[in-house]
């Protein structure tokens, strides 16, 4: 899904500002749309031009002035139909697996450190996601929790899958590639 058609999601239950937006895209997409809210704004724009949603501005006394879009019927159209396409898996790129997968170039306590960080990092991904479970469970539909839950699941996985990385780091020392026995 691209970030025209989670914008058209969103807006499909209730006109929202760009501000709302960006908050309901980095509370649901961003762990594994692989897309930034930075794209919202540009994509707003360029939506409102082939007539996909439409923008009110609600002026306001002593506050900024609020643009809030609202889907258009072309543009539910285009959502729901773009619901009805199948599914696909799309490669993940994941820049620890390459560094991984080259790790015999470099010292024990360099390969180390790499798995502490990207640990750390995934630690975090996770500790935000159950940051907002309250909020989630408060707030979701049955289906935006599923989601939710899968997310929180894949990431609990993927952290436990960098520990066991971790663990056998510390417990075996591994040759450097020069070292390799293409043989075993």
């Amino acid at each position: 899904m691209d970030v025209k058609t989670i914008i058209l999601g969103l807006l499909m239950n209730e006109s929202m500002t760009g501000y709302e937006l960006k908050k309901a895209f980095s509370i649901s997409f961003t762990f594994f749309s692989g897309l930034s809210y930075g794209s919202i704004y540009p994509a707003l724009k360029k939506m409102e031009k082939e007539g996909l949603i439409s923008m009110t501005l609600e002026i306001q006394d002593g506050s900024p002035n609020r643009k809030v879009y609202t889907i258009t019927d072309k543009g539910r159209d285009f959502f729901l139909s773009s619901l009805q396409e199948p599914a696909t898996i799309e490669p993940k790129r994941d820049s620890f697996l390459m560094h991984l997968f080259f790790f015999a170039h470099l010292s024990q306590s360099e390969r180390i450190q790499k798995v502490r960080l990207h640990l750390e990092s995934v630690g975090k991904i996770r500790s935000a996601l159950e940051a907002v479970g309250r909020e989630v469970e408060e707030h979701a539909d049955f289906y935006q929790l599923l989601c939710y839950r899968f997310g929180l699941r894949f990431c609990r996985d993927l952290e436990r899958n960098v520990e066991d990385i971790l663990r056998e780091l510390e417990q075996n020392s591994y040759k450097s590639h020069s070292q390799l026995d293409p043989t075993e």
